[in-house]
């Protein structure tokens, strides 16, 4: 595949995501990161996680400490390549020549009185162009004066008081001049804000980072549940977030960097990752002042919706007919589709849909005022074109591979070798000749989850002790399972996906899992789950196989789920250690190991995407 090419940022934007990446991959992932960036800083020893205890109490106090709340398996891999890359593939964008259409004025813009598009008659797929115009008057925000510290928790959020007479408010504050920043407990610093609001309100932040602040923006509800969050995801610093308000009530708004422990604690922060000052707007509409344009689109079972808006337009998203949201997003998530994905991207805002059932969807365009283009297109899954099913090889020979072919991921670009798995065996208390027992139980897993588990799945699992020369056929993805961070010359972390390929349009990619950091004494290592009591053959097998199933997830099309949904799903963050699957007894490899499966679940909330992800339809969709 040919890889991907590069944006090339300041000096200024360069420090500042290579503080934040390695900020947040130190405290996950303790490795030297100097190939990140010269001028990068690591947070002062002591503050990361401390080893878990094996119980399930331990188990959460491992939890919460774990800092990289962005990061998990491969979060932060995730966002910086959304900074980083272009995508050279041949998505439609909204400024090409795709059949043009008006938007039509008048009626309610919901369900059956949508604005109906026409689906053109096309074997494979069709895209539209729809110009439109949002109406949303623009609100003058107030200044107001900064908050007085400490306003790092929700008891100790200033009010900014809007409402009719003040529906919007404009101020400065610093992260890090609290007493939790650097010169004080070095937890991480946090300013909240109190607002009350009505239900059907758009409330609409944007924050603006000054000096090396990479900020995140968290929204809670009274109960200190988090609603949704947003970070840069474009390299240029800035944040925005905007949302219809589901329920009346008072909702607070954080500036910081990643999530505190406890909402209602000013010191569970975890860390000092990055601290600066910032100007914050904050805007509420009123119900029916936030216009919003609404298309029906016909689709089929098979179908793979892509939607991607440009112009005054920042959010796009796609929904059932009774309004029910799928994926509504503010982020271009293209970016990061293979080259053979032909789905719409390149806006300001990029959602997509793999259709399970024919008939009429809505594709929604919002959160801006002005002239916009939206480009919505489907085009059929391989699956269901009569191709061969798709073949995943599990590769744990360290082969070599071109390291390339994982764009902006790759920090040491070229052809690497890796260590095989069975180097890291005797880190688990295991040795060579338990290989073949893990390869299979790995295999066994993946199998399981992929096969077993998804209805109308074709898939074939194997692995290179069954067919070592397998990859390079077509219609065969493989996940190299060994290696370090150093021999990969990729961005730390647990595993990484060539790409997110919603439809499975590429069917000979590449994901890797390294072993390296779920063994020995890593923050996150497998081996403080591993008793006198586990079965380590088992616990190794479904870990790696888990982690696996998460890559092979993503280059089936599925995106990050909620940590805190119930059950499991395999596409979680992985910042719970999900992927360890310990049960009750708080050991791995026992008979009460939870079963991780592609469930659905809500979208992570910091990914720039919201509503509920389809994992077993997406992944089925790609696999029949």
């Amino acid at each position: 595949m040919v890889a991907r090419t590069h944006r090339r940022p300041t000096a200024r934007r360069a420090a500042r995501q290579a503080t934040v990446l390695v900020g947040a991959a130190a405290l996950t992932v303790p490795l030297a990161l100097a190939g990140v960036s010269a001028g990068a800083t690591v947070p002062e020893a002591g503050t990361g996680p401390a080893a878990p205890a094996a119980s399930p109490a331990g188990m959460d106090g491992h939890a919460h400490g774990h800092a990289d709340d962005t990061g998990g398996i491969d979060g932060a891999v995730m966002r910086h390549r959304l900074m980083h890359e272009e995508s050279a593939g041949p998505g439609p964008l909204a400024s090409q020549d795709a059949r043009r259409i008006d938007e039509r004025t008048g009626g309610t813009g919901h369900g059956q009185d949508a604005q109906r598009l026409p689906a053109p008659q096309a074997r494979h797929g069709w895209d539209l162009r729809v110009d439109g115009t949002l109406s949303t008057e623009a609100i003058t925000p107030a200044p107001v004066a900064p908050n007085d510290e400490d306003d790092g928790a929700i008891p100790l959020a200033r009010d900014l008081r809007l409402g009719p007479d003040r529906p919007g408010i404009t101020t400065t504050g610093e992260i890090g001049d609290g007493p939790h920043g650097s010169d004080g407990t070095k937890t991480g610093d946090y300013d909240f804000y109190r607002l009350d609001a009505s239900k059907d309100e758009t409330l609409t932040v944007d924050v603006a980072p000054g000096g090396e602040l990479a900020a995140n923006v968290l929204l809670y509800d009274a109960d200190g549940e988090l609603v949704v969050g947003a970070q840069d995801m474009t390299g240029e610093g800035a944040v925005h977030l905007s949302r219809q308000l589901e329920e009346g009530g008072t909702y607070y708004v954080a500036v910081g960097n990643h999530l505190p422990d406890d909402p209602f604690d000013p010191g569970s922060g975890p860390a000092v990752i990055t601290e600066g000052p910032y100007r914050l707007d904050v805007t509420l509409h009123a119900r029916g002042e936030a216009d919003t344009d609404t298309y029906a689109v016909p689709l089929r079972k098979g179908d793979v919706l892509g939607a991607t808006v440009t112009g005054s337009a920042r959010q796009v998203a796609v929904h059932e007919l009774d309004g029910d949201v799928v994926q509504t997003s503010s982020v271009d998530t293209g970016i990061i589709h293979p080259d053979g994905s032909p789905l719409a991207r390149g806006g300001n805002a990029t959602a997509n849909h793999v259709v399970e059932r024919t008939g009429l969807y809505l594709v929604s365009v919002a959160d801006g005022a002005g002239d916009y283009a939206l480009t919505v297109g489907a085009y059929r899954a391989p699956s269901t074109r009569g191709e061969e099913a798709q073949t995943v090889l599990l590769d744990f020979s360290g082969p070599t591979f071109d390291n390339r072919v994982f764009g902006a991921s790759a920090l040491e670009p070229g052809v690497r070798d890796v260590s095989p798995m069975r180097d890291f065996l005797p880190q688990w208390g295991l040795d060579e000749s338990d290989e073949r027992a893990v390869v299979e139980a790995t295999t066994q897993r993946v199998r399981e989850m992929l096969r077993d588990e998804i209805p109308g799945s074709q898939v074939r699992v194997t692995n290179d002790l069954e067919d070592p020369d397998l990859f390079g056929e077509p219609g065969v993805s493989r996940v190299i399972v060994g290696g370090t961070v150093e021999e990969s010359g990729l961005m730390p972390a647990l595993g990484l996906s060539e790409s997110i390929d919603p439809g499975n349009f590429a069917r000979e990619e590449t994901a890797i899992v390294m072993p390296e950091l779920m063994a020995g004494d890593h923050p996150i290592s497998l081996n403080p789950f591993l008793t006198a009591d586990s079965d380590h053959v088992r616990a190794v097998g479904q870990s790696l196989g888990n982690v696996a199933a998460h890559e092979i997830g993503h280059f089936l099309g599925n995106f990050h789920t909620d940590d805190h949904d119930d059950p499991t799903s395999v596409m979680n963050t992985g910042n719970l250690l999900h992927f360890y699957a310990v049960g009750p007894d708080g050991a791995a490899g026992t008979a009460d190991d939870d079963h991780v499966a592609m469930r659905s679940g809500r979208y992570d909330p910091l990914q720039g995407l919201s509503g509920i992800e389809d994992t077993a339809g997406r992944t089925s969709v790609a696999l029949r």
